[in-house]
Formats: C-alpha cells, sequence, structure tokens
C-alpha cells in the first residue's frame, strides 16, 4: 500500500469512527463541517483512499464506508488510546471491589460487565494449564453394570465419574478396557485424547469387548464434563442485534457460534497472543462461514491455574480503541483477584 499523507490519514479515521457511531455512510460534505479541508479537497482524497481499497461505496448512498482494509489500516495505524467515561470507571470500580464466591461466579460477572460496556458479547475462558496432559485413565468395575472411570493429569488433578451400563460387563472385559487404556492413555494432550478414543482405541476394544461403545461414550463424557474449558459468556444475544447480522443465514450462523464448544474451538484457533498482547481479527480474517461482518478482540490473563481468555465479539464496526482499553481493565481484574 502507498503510504497516506497526513490529511488522507484525518480524512479516513474520520470516516471510520463516524460509522462506527453513526452505522451509516459518510460523505465529503459531512465531513467538511468537522474537519478543516474543502468539500473538494476532501472528495479527491476519498478517491485516493477508495483506489487503496480502504473505503468504499454503498448501494444506497453517495457516501463511503470503510473497508475491511481500511479497519485494518485504522486499527494498526491510526486509532487512538481510549479514555473511559466516569460511568465506565465507576462499574469497573464495582467489579474490582465485589466479592469473590468462586471462581465460575466471578468470570461471569466479568464477562457481564464487559459485555454492558461495550454493547457486544463478551467471553470470557477459565484459566488451564498450557501444558496440562493425561497422564493415566482407569476404569473400575463397581458392579456388572457399573463402572467408575478415573483420569489423572501430569499436574495432580483426579477427575472421576460413575456410570450406569445397559449390558453386564466381568472383570475380564474390563481388565482388556484398561489393558488398551495404559497403552494409549499416557502423556497424552487433551486435544489428541479425543482422536484416540474415536480411533485407535475404539477399533481394537471393537475387537475385544462386547458392548464396547458403552465404555467409549463413558470415556468421551468424562473428557466433556470434566476436562473441558469452562465458559462465561455475557450478552450473548447482543451480537443478534446487530444491524450488521441481517439475514436469516447469518442468524443461524451466529446462534451456532455461541455454543459453547463452537466458541472454545473458535477461540483456540484465533487467539494469537502472549500475556498482555491484544489480538484483533477483522471480518473475513476469522474465516467464519456466512458472517464476514463481525470482528474478534482477544487477550489472555494469567493466574496460578494457568492462562484464560478473554474475548469480545461484535461487529466490524465496533469501536476497537474503546473494547481494547475495557479488555485491558478485566485483564488486570483477573490477573490480581484470581488465586
Amino acid at each position: 500500500m502507498n503510504m497516506l499523507i497526513d490529511r488522507q490519514v484525518l480524512i479516513l479515521q474520520s470516516i471510520v469512527e463516524n460509522f462506527i457511531t453513526t452505522n451509516q455512510p459518510v460523505g465529503s460534505k459531512q465531513l467538511a463541517q468537522s474537519i478543516d479541508f474543502s468539500s473538494a479537497t476532501i472528495r479527491n482524497d476519498m478517491s485516493k483512499l477508495e483506489k487503496e481499497g480502504l473505503i468504499k461505496k454503498t448501494h444506497i448512498s453517495s457516501g463511503r464506508v470503510p473497508s475491511e482494509k481500511g479497519y485494518r489500516y485504522y486499527v494498526d495505524y491510526i486509532k487512538k488510546d481510549y479514555e473511559l467515561t466516569s460511568s465506565e470507571s465507576e462499574k469497573l470500580k464495582e467489579l474490582m471491589s465485589d466479592k469473590y464466591v468462586s471462581e465460575d461466579n466471578y468470570l461471569e460477572k466479568n464477562a457481564i460487565v464487559l459485555s454492558d460496556l461495550t454493547d457486544c458479547t463478551a467471553v470470557i475462558l477459565a484459566p488451564t494449564k498450557a501444558d496440562r496432559r493425561i497422564n493415566k485413565v482407569e476404569v473400575i468395575l463397581l458392579s456388572s453394570r457399573s463402572i467408575l472411570v478415573i483420569l489423572v493429569t501430569n499436574i495432580g488433578e483426579v477427575f472421576q465419574q460413575n456410570y450406569k451400563l445397559d449390558a453386564d460387563f466381568t472383570a475380564e472385559d474390563i481388565a482388556e478396557v484398561n489393558k488398551l487404556l495404559q497403552t494409549y492413555f499416557y502423556d497424552v494432550d487433551m486435544a489428541t485424547a479425543h482422536v484416540i478414543i474415536h480411533g485407535e482405541l475404539e477399533k481394537y476394544l471393537k475387537t475385544k469387548v462386547n458392548n464396547y461403545d458403552m465404555i467409549v461414550v463413558a470415556l468421551n463424557r468424562l473428557l466433556q464434563n470434566k476436562i473441558k474449558k469452562t465458559v462465561a459468556l455475557g450478552g450473548k444475544y447482543n451480537l443478534l442485534k446487530q444491524p450488521d447480522i441481517d439475514n436469516v443465514e447469518k442468524l443461524k450462523e451466529v446462534v451456532s457460534l455461541l455454543e459453547d464448544d463452537k466458541i472454545v474451538e473458535l477461540l483456540d484457533h484465533n487467539v494469537e497472543v502472549t500475556d498482555s498482547d491484544t489480538c484483533i481479527k477483522i471480518g473475513k480474517e476469522l474465516e467464519l462461514e456466512n458472517i464476514a461482518d463481525l470482528s474478534l478482540v482477544s487477550s489472555k490473563y494469567n493466574t496460578s491455574k494457568g492462562q484464560g481468555v478473554i474475548a469480545v465479539f461484535g461487529p466490524k464496526r465496533m469501536d476497537y480503541s474503546k473494547i481494547m482499553t475495557l479488555i485491558g481493565c478485566v485483564r488486570d481484574n483477573l490477573n490480581n483477584n484470581l488465586k
């Protein structure tokens, strides 16, 4: 991209910030009222910005709106630090002084406040050890139709769950199961565990144990119920209120996105930051089918239990400076108060 002169940067900034505020195309006459250049000069520079792919025409107006490239330029080179309003500062102060009851409860409160202040959908993933791995899985036969499944991680966590079965199992059956579990489940990361269960383990259980599928279901449930990341969601339906989500297919995609497993998968794929950095994905950078109108701003926080994720989903025309500042405040709060 060719370098923009200062005047063109100012015009692009004005177009982006006007559109963020009003959701209406921006014309040269409107810009001339707020910046000290003639309409003709502004039109010439808008033509230059359009040729660079930073702004684009709409079908319903002679004004211009930012393109994804324009938003990216704005985020990378133009946006300024955001100063919290007194109301925002007060809400954050209340949050920071709120009594800690439990991790889940505290994460949910932070997500709700973040969604209220941004008018977007806020997601916070509970902290997990980056190096958490499975060291042992064992099945204990309690009765012919009842088992206890135990899972031990490399950081000393022990998860266990009782399961009722719909068929009889013998001690010999369970011995075969444990022999295979010892082979496949030592020093295995969480993501690989699901692949193993539905791959090699299921293949060999099928040849050794009758009604093997019941064991597979029990193992899978333990992983899903005990190991899955806790998701705190605030403003779940804020995305559906956005005028950018303007057809049935987009609505379906957004509703699907708001399922816990989908959110975790999306964040795992898109949060490319360490420590206090912030990651911004705009529109098609998220690679969401049917939804090119959303953006994601995210960061990670650190506790003694490991790293967690804070994220805000919103329209491409979200107030990036404001949201980055608010995420930073919530990140500091979680860093300081989650032990």
